[in-house]
């Protein structure tokens, strides 16, 4: 801190002394030195909480020391003039004051344009000239508003104060300075009520946001995740909106901009955790009601309109941050279609309430009316921003009502849906022990099948092995059967070689013996086993095909033993040769009985090997 000791005057009497004019121009310069001395006009500090100077003092610094602003009489002062950053880099600005009150007090007095702004005023105390800096580029000294500096007016007394403007910001125009001077005790008293707003609105929020944030974890709902998102959001909105982030920790300038009321603005640390704040407390809404509602399902065109108007609101929003942040400030022109679209958005959160109520959706009505309050708040900030003001300074508890009113009336709408949940969840379990139930029943009837599969399987595998049985027997029974045919067909054969050596032998000697005859009859006398040939090859015949003579009566009655004999000849694919040996007829005869036997029959003849 800069600090100047305050040098003596010479007496008037000691001037007098040393003058050599005549009489008469003493007097005159006597009485013009009061008069230069007075000629700005003194400003009086009403008994107001805010003033703004009208009346001051310009020069132009050109590297002077306060030593010489305060005491050279040849530095020429403007009155009321203006800045001109064209023509200088620093302005010296004299502002005279007086205090009507009796005793001493504080005051802040801020400037604007306000980059780095450095005011000087006379300690009585330690009898020094102290300094004290503020504006934009001002060392951070744990102060709210950065452009406030303190000075004490003494009671009853004019008190001068030089301030330094630095106006090296690229203007291009002239700028008429403005001074504000406050009372300290309101500036404290204000501060006081905003810290106190502060606290408890965070206390609030953080009570909430612990014992949500446990739920979440118990339940990992997605609404009660966007629900903290908002309270996120709503902490971070309200620490900035009272400006506390400056008293927490330094935040960066990142641009500057000039208003065309003369007024030097910025973009800072500040003003990016605004917005993100902003648009965390937007998306957790938007979500909350989509979620909450499900609205993807039953207002799909309210769930477009939500989705897709939180994605404008976000690109905007990253888009001017990284031009306010990076390029130039447009902060101040674009406020105002922020706050319009955050209107917007408000306004259809609502609306998508209201209509959820009247279809009478699950849990609409608790959710409407824990809504409609703190939505209205919300509402009530951004009108006010729009149609009013932009300075934090002012409306400074409608965010603190509209935050705590929402963490307020949603727990509300959560206890409801946690109820609406839970009957879900009866339901649920209901429905997931009638399905344990059924997949037991389905189990059991699993394990039937596998048994009824396993007996089939048993089944298959005895007829399998019965069927084996039968086609052994089968086999052997046609051995059998083939056997006993070959036999026949031989046996006959040897009949007719019989029968042709009795034809030849009586052709030849007419007067055999009678004992050779009788060897031949011996012989002849064997044919009459023939009929039990036949009996043992039906036998045979119907081990292989069971039931055959049986169905073949059945179907034709009218046939003889004859008949059926030759037929089951023809079915066994005996050539005729061999049917005609096995008959004792020659192979002629055996294909006429065979085109009888199936013309009698009414079928088709097949062909029967020769």
């Amino acid at each position: 801190m800069l600090e100047y000791r305050a040098a003596d005057f010479p007496s008037y009497r000691l001037f007098i002394n040393q003058c050599q004019l005549p009489k008469i121009i003493l007097l005159l310069v006597l009485l013009f030195i009061p008069v230069m001395v007075h000629a700005q006009t003194v400003n009086t500090l009403m008994d107001r909480s805010t003033a703004q100077i009208k009346s001051y003092a310009l020069l132009v610094d050109q590297g002077y020391t306060l030593d010489r602003v305060r005491t050279d009489t040849t530095l020429r002062f403007v009155p009321n003039d203006s800045l001109r950053p064209v023509k200088a880099t620093y302005y010296w600005l004299k502002v005279v004051v007086i205090n009507p009150a009796h005793y001493d007090e504080p005051y802040n007095v801020s400037v604007q344009p306000s980059l780095k702004n450095t005011l000087y005023s006379f300690d009585r105390n330690s009898l020094r000239w102290v300094s004290q800096q503020g504006g934009i580029y001002a060392p951070n000294m744990g102060r709210r508003n950065r452009n406030l500096m303190t000075f004490v007016a003494q009671g009853h007394t004019e008190t001068t104060l030089f301030i330094q403007v630095d106006v090296r910001y690229p203007f291009d125009k002239a700028i008429k300075p403005v001074i504000t001077i406050e009372k300290q005790a309101i500036t404290n008293r204000d501060d006081q009520f905003r810290l106190i707003a502060w606290i408890a609105s965070l206390s609030v929020l953080f009570l909430f946001f612990l014992n949500n944030l446990i739920i979440y974890f118990n339940f990992k709902h997605k609404i009660i995740l966007y629900y903290l998102i908002v309270q996120i959001g709503g902490m971070i909105y309200v620490t900035d909106y009272k400006q506390f982030f400056q008293v927490l920790f330094p935040c960066p300038v990142f641009t500057i901009g000039l208003l065309p009321n003369g007024q030097l603005t910025h973009y800072d640390l500040g003003n990016l955790l605004q917005h993100f704040s902003i648009f965390l407390i937007l998306f957790g809404l938007v979500q909350l009601t989509r979620a909450y509602l499900n609205t993807s399902t039953t207002l799909p065109r309210l769930d477009f309109i939500l989705r897709y108007g939180l994605y404008t609101y976000g690109l905007l929003s990253f888009i001017l941050l990284v031009i306010n942040t990076c390029l130039v400030y447009l902060e101040s022109y674009t406020i105002w279609y922020h706050n319009v679209l955050a209107l917007f958005l408000i306004g259809v959160i609502i609306w998508t309430c209201i209509i959820g109520y009247v279809r009478r959706l699950p849990a609409a009505s608790p959710f409407l009316l824990a809504t409609i309050l703190p939505l209205s708040f919300i509402l009530a900030i951004s009108l006010f921003h729009v149609f009013v003001s932009f300075n934090k300074n002012e409306g400074t508890l409608l965010p603190d009502l509209a935050i705590i009113t929402q963490a307020l009336m949603f727990s509300v709408a959560l206890v409801a849906r946690t109820k609406l949940i839970q009957q879900e969840l009866m339901v649920r379990n209901a429905e997931a022990l009638q399905h344990l139930f059924d997949m037991r029943e389905m189990e059991l009837s699993h394990q039937l099948t596998e048994l009824e599969n396993q007996k089939i399987n048993a089944d298959i595998r005895h007829e399998k092995t019965k069927n084996e049985l039968l086609q052994q027997r089968l086999e052997i029974n046609q051995r059998e059967l083939a056997s006993t045919t070959l036999y026949m067909v031989q046996k006959n054969e040897l009949l007719a070689n019989l029968k042709a050596r009795l034809v030849k032998l009586t052709n030849r000697h007419p007067t055999v013996s009678q004992q050779e005859l009788k060897g031949i009859e011996s012989i002849l006398q064997s044919d009459q086993y023939l009929d039990a040939d036949w009996g043992k090859f039906k036998v045979h015949f119907e081990q292989v095909h069971p039931d055959f003579f049986d169905n073949l009566l059945a179907k034709y009655p009218s046939l003889t033993k004859h008949e059926i004999r030759l037929y089951a000849y023809f079915h066994i694919n005996l050539s005729t040769k061999e049917i005609a040996a096995l008959l004792n007829i020659d192979p002629a005869s055996v294909r006429r009985a065979k085109t009888r036997l199936y013309k009698k029959m009414a079928v088709s003849e097949p062909d029967t090997p020769a």
